[in-house]
């Protein structure tokens, strides 16, 4: 009887740690799988994510509307604990302190081990640093972050994952909105198909930012960047932003990701990925498929309305457009017409949720 009531207190314990004072939870152990997503102590994990100046009350109040799930940069090594009571996971610094601070905490998802490194240090540089903090904690991946196209050869032996901050919504509207996936397609071609890819997206620019180079993007680009980051298979979405914010922006940003939340499971989940057809050339197509259920994203890399038609062959059949309230009916031959706004994204479902459990989400 004694030995029972002990392996109970044990169990009551480890079940109600948060309950009891001092107690200590466990640190993560993050992890990609072959298609590059993250797994959280073995649950997938998808980052959306946002950089940040400071943790505040507004901050954290901010984050919740836009519903992310990750923060970036502007909280203190002592605001692990208030980040992981918000349910909110930490790209940290691999600074020594960072270090210090962050290696068993359970708020940590991945190291930044540098900013832009090109131009500021050499790719030995970076590898040395890499090492050191991969020895010191195996169980968080490493990133670096990069706007330069050739960096992603010079520092592709420094890293566990790539971040890519390309932003084309300049004053002028003169640099290729593509650029956002043309980078990770770089990255990819560097490390292979499976390789984890994170993409920073502009939510930032007007006059009083870098002497005005940047425009403040519109709704309509913002979300054409996220979509096309998507269909490029993105396996996180980071939002970059100087504070304050533009409203109708910083606003569509929220509208946004209550789309991609319900589009995680259908992400993340296991599938296979598949290449269905537009007829127009200016279509980007991604589908996404399991036994029973699917997911296809489609943009329109053009600055003009277009009229296509889309072939599926592996689908035939209702699919619903739950952002828009309509459905299509493919036809047996897997085709069906749709019509595309300028930058345009449309995003297609069909079968049931699948059924996934999400890592840092509530079992309750």
């Amino acid at each position: 009887m004694r030995a029972l009531s002990i392996c109970l207190l044990a169990w009551w314990v480890g079940a109600n740690a948060q309950l009891v004072p001092g107690a200590q939870p466990a640190g993560t152990r993050v992890t990609f799988d072959k298609e590059g997503l993250a797994l959280v102590d073995g649950k997938p994990f998808f980052p959306l994510g946002l950089f940040t100046y400071e943790l505040n009350p507004e901050v954290l109040a901010e984050i919740h509307e836009l519903q992310c799930n990750t923060i970036l940069h502007g909280f203190m090594t002592n605001q692990l604990d208030l980040i992981r009571e918000n349910g909110l996971m930490a790209i940290c610094s691999a600074e020594p302190a960072w270090l210090q601070a962050a290696e068993h905490h359970p708020a940590l998802l991945a190291w930044y081990l540098a900013d832009e490194p090109e131009g500021r240090i050499t790719p030995e540089s970076a590898r040395k640093q890499y090492s050191e903090v991969k020895a010191r904690d195996p169980n968080h991946p490493i990133g670096l972050c990069h706007t330069s196209f050739e960096a992603l050869t010079q520092f592709k032996d420094a890293c566990d994952f790539t971040i890519t901050d390309i932003y084309p919504i300049t004053a002028k509207r003169d640099k290729n909105i593509m650029g956002v996936s043309i980078m990770m397609d770089e990255a990819r071609r560097i490390h292979g198909v499976g390789w984890p890819q994170w993409t920073y997206i502009q939510v930032f620019g007007g006059p009083e930012t870098d002497n005005g180079v940047w425009a403040m993007p519109l709704p309509h680009e913002v979300r054409f960047m996220t979509y096309q980051a998507l269909v490029h298979r993105a396996t996180g979405i980071l939002y970059f932003s100087y504070w304050p914010r533009q409203p109708r922006t910083w606003q569509s940003v929220a509208t946004l990701n209550r789309e991609l939340q319900q589009l995680l499971p259908r992400l993340v989940a296991p599938g296979q990925e598949s290449a269905p057809k537009a007829e127009s050339p200016q279509i980007q197509v991604r589908a996404r498929c399991s036994s029973s259920s699917g997911l296809i994203i489609t943009i329109n890399t053009s600055p003009r309305f277009v009229q296509t038609t889309i072939q599926f062959d592996s689908h035939h059949g209702s699919m619903s457009l739950p952002f828009e309230g309509r459905t299509v009916e493919a036809s047996p031959q897997g085709q069906w017409p749709e019509r595309f706004a300028p930058y345009g994204a449309h995003v297609y479902l069909w079968g049931p949720e699948p059924t996934v459990r999400l890592a840092r989400e509530s079992a309750n």
